[in-house]
Order: C-alpha cells, then structure tokens, then sequence
C-alpha cells in the first residue's frame, strides 16, 4: 500500500480485492506471549467494506517489529483484565 495521509472519511484501495472501499480503523495489537505479551493501542489496521478483509501494512509491521524488538524501553507496565473464552467449540 501506497504510504498516505487518507482522511477519516477517504476510501482506499483494497490490496486484497482493488475495491475503493478500504478505510484504517485503529485497533488494539498483541505481540508475544507469556511475560513477554505487550499490547499495542491505535494500531492502524485496514478494513475493506467490500471483501471484509483487514490487513497490516508493511510499514505498520516495520513499527510493530521495532516496538517488540524494544519493548523495555517502548513502554509502561499496566495491570490489564484477561478473560479466557469459554465458548463451545
């Protein structure tokens, strides 16, 4: 994807289906997992209106990879609630 500032309310082009029907929407991200878990916040995702698809962009991942690799200095610790799901399947 192309790097750009789209406005809230501009369509993108979907890299999956080509629709101009794609919008970022912000969205919480985990990385790792055990001691190491780490939540991202406002991390921009693309969702397509169209197919239903959302995808990470290169540049999104580039900024997620470099968040882990520095996670000690990148962030604060918070307690956070975890629930575990419990569904039927």
């Amino acid at each position: 994807m192309k790097k750009s500032k789209a406005k809230k309310s501009e369509k993108l082009i979907c890299e999956i289906c080509g629709a101009a029907a794609a919008r970022i929407v912000r969205r919480p991200q985990v990385l790792g997992r055990g001691t190491r878990l780490t939540l991202v916040e406002n991390v921009p995702v693309v969702s397509c209106q169209q197919c239903g698809e959302t995808y990470l962009t290169a540049e999104t991942l580039h900024e997620l990879d470099r968040i882990r690799l520095n996670r000690d200095r990148l962030t604060v610790p918070r307690q956070v609630a975890v629930a575990r799901f419990s569904g039927g399947w």
